[in-house]
């Protein structure tokens, strides 16, 4: 494993060299770009867009990896493995001095921007051995404030609204002065009328005067706000009020065909049928497939309001979320003026729905993986998005699979499961009363599902059986919410081998392994930034809360007796009892186009009491695998310090794990990306009575107990997923004695100090 190692480092540093070998005579190539800004307050990433040539892209910091790539490449273009080579790498960067003085000249357009209107730019370039490095040094001197600021408009309606929203103006008085919040200023200011009935308004109308004579580093701020100006028949310009614009009727088309509506123009729009419901038209061919109902509740665009441009948005992000159209399309046709309407201009308003396809099935024979055991299975799921024509999406899934897992003494045993869900989500929340706009305000869910999995290996064979009703809402656009009210899992274990049973009689696993009965109330929240196919930073937080057995326990306690066992159950069989919390953060960072760093942070505590002393099997925590610490196999880590040694599988779980995770990514070529992580954490145990030796959580101690893995990782982005391998390696082992965990510096590593991992998808 050490040799791996070094050639590991061998080749990147051999990646490092030859950077120049096609380098031009009399060219340089541009190996490092470097900018130095006396302003503090402007953090170095604000200056890359203005840099007009870069250097070629490096991983870990150092490495030209795909220049190295290039280089490969041999003089004879007509070779496959040459166009492949040139295609997959970077061609080298030549410094040009005409880019240069572009990018001085840029950095400095963007400093007076910010208000330094005293600065200068300074490029330092040196060369040496076809190597250019520059650098951008820039004496910023002092930004100029904000010091008064004036609104006006010189329509008298708007600039009363404009008045009230002074407050909330992005231009405050001594804030430092910057075009970039002019411009979100007057984006701000175009959003409001919009959202006012200016249908017509844009932000080329608001204009920005700025009097830098006032002095001592302070400039004058006005905003003006145009009226339309028109000329006459004489060529004399006329100032005319900005129009508010009246909804006047709403029509739906459904099924809507682009291609044959510019195709066939009229002919295709006199096609259609009406039907009225409500104060809303409905245009269809032949029939319609969903009921008006559900899209005049999804939808906030009503006639006889203003136009009101949130309103728009609001509502084709609403119908985006019934999943019944692939293209949606709203547009506003304005009306002759003869049609105006108490000096309102009227605007008819169609949303154009382009349908998806309502019926789908999907048949998988794929390899699987569940926490890095491999192993094949086979998957039947359908689906309909339109069951009862309300929008309610109807999923059917049956599959089973089996999986080779390996026992301490790495013999290999099989798992077999099998497993049939189904699940019905309806896009309002069933309740006995109605909430009005209440879909409009949070695209309410309420969500039926039932499940049943079968599950067999050579120590146990274990069935669960659930069904849960689940109400989901969006409070915001990036915050979603779900609670289950009530849920309920039978878990029954019908035959159990004897050996494993006297294995873990006496101790926390045993009570993992009875029948038990979950009947839980859980809520969750989920903050995410993420947005899909853009490369931007973004944080993901979720929360969950989880309650079981209470209402049980209460009913139980005042309507029957308590058995000699001490304990109550239900059809003969115990019901658990527990309060749970989980908290999952993550953070993700683009460097750049190659580039990312990850982080996650994961902390959750369960905590049993009354019925049942353990939390349920399937509740419990574990640690290492393919999405935990990497270089410990799965449920092969605690808890705590606590050594399992003289068991012959995996299983080892907690009431608390707490877990911190960190990948540095970066893309090598084709499909393939490369990544390093380090992976710290372990779970513990919450009661002392049941705990393992050096299992229990302690405050005063918990860190010495902690696991520290590192390793490399390969993926294959074949864009539908990601194939993943990873390879682990301990840094410190709590099992050790203490003062001999750190594994470097007190011991060789063996073979079990690494681990490889197989997956699909990334870990975090």
């Amino acid at each position: 494993m050490k040799n791996i190692f070094f050639y590991i480092v061998l080749f990147l540093l051999v990646t490092g060299c030859s950077t120049v070998k096609h380098v031009p005579d009399n060219h340089y190539l541009l190996d490092k770009v470097e900018v130095h800004s006396s302003a503090r307050n402007i953090p170095k990433e604000k200056f890359k867009p203005y840099i007009k040539q870069n250097q070629n892209v490096r991983i870990l910091g150092m490495f030209k990896f795909h220049l190295w790539l290039y280089n490969l490449a041999g003089k004879d273009s007509t070779k496959g493995i040459n166009k492949w080579l040139k295609r997959i790498g970077e061609e080298p960067v030549l410094f040009d001095d005409f880019l240069s003085a572009q990018t001085a000249s840029q950095l400095k357009l963007f400093m007076y921007n910010k208000g330094y209107y005293h600065s200068d730019v300074d490029t330092i370039i040196k060369k040496k051995r076809k190597k250019a490095k520059v650098e951008y040094k820039i004496n910023s001197g002092r930004q100029f404030e904000i010091n008064e600021i004036g609104f006006r408009a010189e329509d008298a309606v708007i600039d009363s609204l404009i008045q009230e929203e002074v407050g909330n103006s992005l231009l405050k008085k001594g804030k430092p002065f910057d075009v970039s919040i002019h411009d979100a200023e007057r984006e701000r200011i175009m959003r409001i009328l919009k959202d006012k009935g200016y249908y017509g308004f844009s932000k080329e109308f608001v204009y920005f005067k700025v009097d830098t004579t006032v002095g001592n580093y302070m400039v004058n701020d006005s905003v003006l706000i145009k009226s339309i100006r028109k000329q006459n028949a004489g060529g004399k310009d006329f100032l005319y009020e900005h129009p508010l614009y009246k909804i006047n009727d709403v029509f739906f088309r459904m099924n809507f065909d682009s291609h044959r509506a510019l195709n066939e123009k009229e002919d295709y729009y006199s096609r259609f049928d009406t039907l009225v419901y409500g104060d809303f038209n409905f245009l269809y061919i032949d029939n319609l497939k969903v009921k008006p109902e559900v899209l005049v509740n999804s939808t906030f665009i009503s006639p006889g309001q203003l136009y009101q441009a949130d309103r728009v948005d609001k509502t084709k992000a609403l119908l985006s979320g019934l999943k019944l159209y692939r293209f949606i399309n709203i547009r506003f046709e304005e009306l002759t003026e003869e049609d105006e309407e108490d000096g309102n201009k009227l605007l008819n308003c169609y949303i154009q729905l382009m349908p998806a396809k309502f019926q789908s099935y999907s048949i998988d024979i794929e390899g699987l993986n569940s926490s890095g055991n491999l192993g094949a299975g086979g998957n039947l799921e359908y689906k309909h998005k339109n069951l009862f024509k309300g929008a309610e999406e109807f999923t059917f899934n049956i599959g089973g699979s089996m999986q080779k897992q390996l026992t301490r003494q790495k013999e290999q045993f099989n798992t077999t499961e099998f497993g049939v869900e189904t699940s019905i989500v309806f896009p309002k929340f069933w309740m006995p009363f109605k909430i009005k706009r209440f879909r409009q305000r949070f695209n309410p869910k309420t969500s039926l599902s039932a499940a049943y999995n079968y599950q067999h290996r050579p120590d146990y064979t274990r069935t669960i059986a659930n069904g849960k009703i689940s109400y989901l809402w969006n409070s915001s656009k990036r915050v979603s919410h779900q609670v289950t009210p009530i849920g309920v899992n039978f878990v029954l274990i019908p035959t159990i081998d004897s050996d494993f049973l006297d294995d873990i009689e006496g101790n926390y696993l045993w009570y993992s392994y009875q029948d038990h009965l979950v009947t839980n109330t859980t809520y969750s929240i989920v903050y995410n930034q993420q947005e899909v196919d853009k490369r931007k930073d973004f944080w993901y937080v979720n929360w969950n809360l989880e309650e079981a057995g209470n209402f049980l326990n209460m009913w139980s306690s005042v309507f029957s007796e308590k058995p000699a066992e001490d304990y109550y159950t239900v059809l003969g069989i115990r019901y658990a009892q527990y309060v749970q919390s989980d908290i999952d953060i993550r953070y993700h960072h683009y460097l750049n186009k190659i580039n990312s760093l990850a982080y996650r942070f994961h902390l959750g505590v369960g905590y049993p009491y009354g019925n049942y002393k353990v939390l349920p099997f399937e509740k419990r925590y574990f640690a290492g695998g393919a999405n935990s610490l990497r270089a410990w196999p799965v449920r092969g880590v605690g808890p705590g310090s606590y050594s399992a040694d003289d068991a012959d599988y995996f299983n080892q779980t907690g009431d608390i794990k707490l877990e911190v995770n960190a990948e540095y990514r970066f893309k090598l070529f084709w499909i393939l990306e490369g990544a390093l992580f380090l992976d710290v954490g372990n779970i513990y145990t919450i009661r002392s009575d049941i705990s393992p030796e050096g299992g229990l959580f302690r405050f005063n101690d918990f860190t010495e107990k902690l696991a520290v893995g590192t390793g490399m990782g390969m993926r294959f982005d074949f864009k539908y997923f990601i194939f993943r391998l990873d390879t682990g390696m301990k840094l410190r082992d709590p099992v050790e004695i203490k003062g001999e965990r750190w594994i470097p510096g007190s011991r060789k590593y063996v073979w079990d100090d690494f681990a490889f991992n197989f997956a699909i998808g990334y870990p975090f």
